[in-house]
């Protein structure tokens, strides 16, 4: 079943009902099918490049729903890229026309060779025009190419992630179904729609399940705080930084109960897990995904929700755990790479061949994605663990030094916000572990490596602890460790 299958159930079953904020799915879908009209009459053709270059609105939305229709591909595009990171998107995609907003638009102009832009504000005024005739062509094939979601590009270049309208019908289907995704459920995100998070996962699983999402334009604890307190709301998604932020500044009201809290993107502090659940009495629930994948594992709905963990498989996922670079399985407790097969996955990177062979393998006819995510099996929980990145790996004096481990240790320390642990040269170990800290006044790095070895086994104690004002993060709150390395190792 493809993606636009889902979202057409759902306008049959829910007609008049609100889908996104107060427009209904009627409206929605007719204004899309409005814009899909005028994107024809520009020119666009199925399989064209569509770049949406804005921020969370409901001409996003537009737009990306009329792309669907005529089976023009789109690309979400990060409206923090600049010249250099919007050049590389637009080139590399080959997209055809660029959707701006007022933002961005000065930035796409500075582009050279970019393509022709479209002002998300007439978008906007199309869908509501009712003279326009509402476009109905024939639906793409569930093979056909969706969607070109670049990612993050923490280690190089960003690649794009080509998801199929049958991948991304099945990645909706399976959220909706572990989660039990219903009709009469409300969410409440501050998430970018350009990015999977938000679009391949609140986005279109409202719009599957036939229910509503309220999208803010950016994230703010205090507005997030005082919309949960209204009572409208019956699920919320954020990232780890998100649910930081909302236990600093939980002073005030209780929460009403909400039916599910999500988090996903990067790892959640066990600490946090826990201090979140004591303040809302809630238990968030950890998933992890990828834009490769989608979101194969997840904590179980019904429990137990396991804190340091990302559950099981999703409905139709499946997931092996192996020796880097083979298909020889780990045992249980050890750690391994992370392979992934199933209809979520995506159909490879958008022009190239070489970096989507080199991300398969096939086993008895099971073509597996190599995460490069380094992951356990913890048997007596019956849960998975992600423990870093393949390429994080520090090797220390012939010691696997896993930095997640580090800093969910460091993270437990007072006064300490967030961490994260890189390895630098060392002539003599090869790599040194080094430790950067987001931390309080009055925080002693000489206190923190005191107590970590007596906590830790001494190739695991960093080197060095370095407080910053921020970590640098990406646009889903992820830390881009490469930033880090590089002027440590100036």
């Amino acid at each position: 079943m493809t993606l636009l299958d889902l979202f057409d159930g759902a306008l049959a079953d829910r007609g008049a009902f609100p889908a996104y904020g107060t427009v209904s799915y009627e409206a929605l879908h007719a204004g899309a099918r409005r814009v899909a009209t005028k994107l024809s009459e520009l020119g666009l053709r199925r399989g064209d490049r569509l770049a949406l270059y804005v921020e969370n609105r409901i001409g996003f939305v537009y737009a990306y729903l009329a792309g669907l229709r005529l089976g023009v591909v789109v690309v979400p595009t990060n409206v923090l890229y600049r010249a250099h990171d919007l050049a590389h998107v637009l080139e590399n995609s080959e997209a055809a026309r660029i959707v701006v907003s007022a933002q961005t638009a000065p930035h796409a102009a500075s582009v050279e060779h970019a393509p022709p832009s479209i002002d998300v504000a007439d978008i906007e005024l199309w869908a509501n025009d009712a003279t326009i005739p509402q476009a109905m062509p024939p639906k793409p094939a569930p093979d056909d190419v969706a969607v070109i979601m670049y990612t993050s590009g923490t280690t190089g270049r960003a690649k794009g992630a080509m998801q199929t309208h049958a991948t991304f019908g099945a990645i909706a289907a399976q959220l909706v179904a572990a989660w039990r995704w219903q009709s009469s459920d409300s969410l409440l995100i501050a998430l970018p729609l350009f990015h999977m998070h938000g679009l391949g996962s609140a986005l279109n699983g409202t719009l599957a399940a036939g229910a509503r999402i309220v999208v803010d334009e950016r994230f703010d604890a205090e507005r997030i705080l005082e919309q949960l307190r209204t009572g409208e709301f019956t699920m919320f998604f954020g990232v780890p930084t998100m649910y930081v932020r909302l236990l600093e500044r939980s002073d005030g009201p209780a929460l009403p109960p909400l039916r599910l809290f999500v988090s996903g993107s990067a790892a959640l502090s066990s600490d946090v897990h826990v201090a979140f659940e004591r303040r809302f009495g809630a238990k968030i629930l950890e998933r992890y995904g990828a834009t490769e994948f989608g979101f194969p594992l997840g904590n179980r709905y019904g429990g137990p929700r396991v804190p340091g963990s990302v559950g099981v498989p999703m409905p139709g996922a499946r997931v092996a755990i192996v020796v880097p670079g083979s298909l020889e399985r780990v045992a249980a407790g050890e750690v391994g790479e992370l392979l992934v097969a199933g209809p979520g996955v995506f159909a490879g990177y958008w022009n190239l061949a070489d970096a989507t062979a080199s991300a398969f393998t096939v086993e008895s006819g099971t073509r597996w994605y190599r995460s490069g995510d380094l992951a356990s099996y913890d048997a007596e929980r019956d849960v998975y663990r992600i423990v870093g990145r393949l390429k994080e790996l520090i090797i220390s004096g012939g010691f696997n030094v896993y930095p997640r481990e580090i800093e969910d240790v460091i993270e437990r320390f007072p006064g300490v916000r967030a961490a994260a642990v890189v390895g630098l040269p060392d002539p003599a170990r090869g790599e040194l572990p080094v430790a950067f800290v987001e931390a309080d006044p009055g925080f002693s790095g000489e206190a923190l490596i005191a107590d970590l070895r007596e906590k830790l086994a001494s190739f695991k104690v960093p080197k060095a602890v370095h407080v910053v004002d921020e970590l640098p993060r990406n646009a889903l709150g992820k830390v881009e460790k490469t930033r880090l390395r590089a002027p440590a190792t100036a």
